[in-house]
């Protein structure tokens, strides 16, 4: 287990900790206590998970260690330390392995969801570097992902699942996919990226242009923009951020990308209505 300081994030590989869960998972079905196979297949995995294991093997050192570069990586950029500064210190924010059975119930490549009370609790961001390029100059790069989780990870700290807006979108799965991933379009301007994902369901390699042309011509896109800055900390200092004054920033620029949208519409109103 390794602690990003000074935040509340913990890398941990379970390692021989998973052995002695799947082996007591045998020895449980081999007795016929169904119950207990199930408990270790569900609240045990999450608990074991998030145990240190004090003599840790090559492959828990080795992931550990590459999480924390790509955080070391994440940190150096200017909304990869307002990310984490963002984070609630007062829940643990844990980076695990991604297992291939989470990996095919979940059908996703990474993902971030709150521990129960009776798992341990804090948030779980589940993620392998070494299942993306290595670098954000490659598109789907392992640390551009992770800050994507990261975000995630950091609403569910701060206003919790239930508060979590998850309100579908014609373009994204829902409304916590936009904030993420324009957040994350923020991270690669910030990584010195030229080249940006058009939308959740449309993950091109786009131009600033092409994807700000997108968004003048998207009342719902322009909606989602203002509430997040209106209603979240996180994309309200975003939205400050004046210089250089031609950086992709959406949340900065939807007064204007909304402007250019209603002169184009002719609706003949002064501003969209709520998101």
């Amino acid at each position: 287990m390794r602690k990003f300081e000074p935040y509340p994030i913990y890398i941990n590989h379970p390692g021989r900790w998973e052995e002695v869960r799947r082996r007591q998972r045998d020895e449980f079905v081999d007795k016929g206590d169904f119950q207990m196979m199930t408990w270790l297949d569900y609240t045990g995995k999450r608990l074991y998970e998030i145990m240190e294991d004090k003599a840790p093997a090559w492959e828990s050192r080795e992931y550990e260690n590459q999480v924390y570069k790509l955080l070391m990586l994440i940190a150096s950029t200017k909304v990869g330390k307002l990310l984490f500064g963002s984070l609630n210190r007062n829940v643990r924010h844990w980076i695990v392995p991604l297992d291939y059975l989470d990996k095919s119930q979940c059908e996703c490549a990474a993902y971030s969801f709150p521990g129960a009370p009776r798992e341990g609790g804090g948030v779980r961001v589940y993620f392998n570097p070494t299942d993306f390029n290595p670098s954000a100059r490659k598109w789907f790069g392992a640390d551009d992902i992770l800050f994507h989780e990261l975000v995630h990870a950091y609403r569910d700290g701060r206003v919790g699942y239930s508060g979590n807006n998850f309100k579908p979108m014609n373009e994204y799965k829902t409304a916590e996919e936009f904030f993420a991933l324009h957040m994350q379009n923020v991270y690669l301007a910030n990584r010195g990226s030229l080249r940006f994902y058009r939308s959740y369901r449309s993950l091109q390699s786009v131009s600033k242009s092409t994807v700000y042309q997108y968004f003048a011509g998207d009342a719902e896109v322009l909606t989602a923009f203002r509430h997040f800055v209106d209603n979240d900390p996180l994309a309200a200092a975003v939205a400050r951020w004046a210089h250089p004054p031609d950086s992709f920033n959406p949340w900065r620029d939807q007064p204007v990308l909304e402007r250019i949208y209603l002169g184009s519409a002719s609706l003949g109103i002064s501003r969209l209505p709520p998101f």
